[in-house]
């Protein structure tokens, strides 16, 4: 493959001002694939050489592209029924939203109910994926969360895990996000983390569950609630991250942060000593911006002091109905450029290598032996990323090796 410019992200600089020769950037780039991995990256002369003897070479011209590492996307919510536009539409002129996401796990449980239903929410499921893939994303952590039940959370993970590794679309990791809301027939949310802890988690694992979440907020789950069933989950083998802090400060980065988790999600109101604790522990944050943007929230996540202090801060698009319905992470490059005031390395960084460190996974950069999965971008020069926004300016997105849009 040939690239206008090639940016690798094989790099041991921190995020924070970072710049594109910190970045590995090679103008013209190249590199090569053998059996979905890279065989060599870097400039075209040392990439010629790596292929000197090889027979029947195929040449990919991406010359007038800037091509990146494929997206990683670590906080997404696509296995959903129905819209919620009419919530968006009473916010803009101040009214309540009247949906909400009772309603989502309403409609989604209907989905859930019957075997043919299951396979037509499929393929509603599949079209999300592929115009996620479509604008970049090759690696996209999806949560549950929309089901509440033993047997709705378990069908959502076993979809996740028949199709994790599809041709065409996003490889998919899968959490569990049992914890999401409180579902109308329990009335107090420490007995459902009794029975998410008691009949869901022992199984989770078993049905693909890699990460497990919780929605630690004001008006969902405590802190204490959130550790009890972060606990149980890693007992269970399961990785931990969370939802924290989001629409108010209400402890959850401290507990969190005590408990070691890998990723630490919206975080809008966390403190200095939050920041402090967040960095010494090596988590990972995954900012959300598209939300802020979207719920025109008045706080958003420290992220220039989370950078400062070495700390890494992905960006993730947090796609959902009610809160965030942006699948696109060149938009969510833009809105951190925006409203966290990354640059533009910083943010090709945030949905790359941050990403794939929040998920412990060897996504995010091109680099000899790691997985071929790129994107090249109509773009002239990097520093246009996170520029222009509202569209997609990927040109071919390849996965393995293989271009999957």
């Amino acid at each position: 493959m040939r690239a206008g410019t090639l940016v690798t992200c094989d790099t041991g600089k921190a995020q924070n001002a970072i710049t594109f020769d910190d970045l590995g950037t090679f103008a013209p780039g190249a590199l090569t694939v053998r059996d979905g991995r890279i065989a060599a990256a870097g400039s075209p002369s040392d990439v010629e050489q790596s292929l000197a003897g090889a027979a029947d070479v195929e040449i990919v011209d991406l010359s007038e592209c800037v091509v990146t590492p494929g997206f990683v996307d670590a906080h997404s919510h696509p296995l959903f029924a129905g819209n919620r536009e009419a919530d968006f539409a009473a916010r803009q002129v101040g009214e309540a939203p009247p949906l909400g996401m009772l309603y989502t796990v309403q409609r989604t449980r209907k989905e859930l109910e019957a075997p043919q239903r299951l396979r037509a929410f499929w393929e509603q499921i599949r079209t999300r994926l592929r115009l996620i893939g479509a604008h970049g994303t090759t690696t996209l952590e999806v949560k549950t969360g929309y089901a509440l039940h033993r047997h709705g959370e378990i069908a959502l993970l076993d979809l996740i895990d028949a199709h994790k590794d599809e041709p065409h679309l996003p490889r998919l990791i899968a959490t569990f996000l049992g914890a999401h809301a409180l579902p109308p027939e329990y009335d107090d949310e420490g007995t459902f983390i009794d029975y998410l802890i008691g009949h869901v988690m022992p199984v989770a694992r078993a049905h693909g569950a890699v990460y497990a979440d919780a929605f630690c907020e004001a008006g969902f789950f405590s802190p204490a609630q959130t550790r009890r069933y972060l606990e149980a989950a890693r007992a269970q083998g399961l990785r931990l991250r969370v939802h924290c802090d989001e629409m108010a400060a209400s402890g959850a980065a401290k507990m969190a942060t005590a408990l070691g988790v890998d990723a630490i999600d919206h975080a809008n109101y966390i403190g200095a000593k939050d920041v402090k604790a967040i960095v010494e522990r090596g988590i990972v944050t995954v900012a959300c911006p598209a939300t802020i943007a979207y719920l025109d929230l008045p706080k958003h996540v420290p992220a220039r002091k989370l950078l400062e202090r070495g700390g890494q801060v992905a960006l993730a698009s947090d796609y959902n109905p009610g809160t965030s319905p942006c699948f696109n992470l060149q938009t969510v490059a833009f809105f951190g450029r925006k409203l966290l005031g990354f640059s533009a390395a910083e943010a090709l960084y945030g949905v790359t290598r941050a990403g794939a460190a929040s998920l412990h996974d060897e996504a995010g950069v091109l680099r000899a032996g790691g997985r071929a999965d790129f994107v090249a971008l109509q773009i002239e020069s990097p520093d246009e990323f996170g520029w222009q926004f509202g569209g997609n300016l990927a040109r071919g997105v390849f996965r393995d090796g293989e271009q999957i849009a």
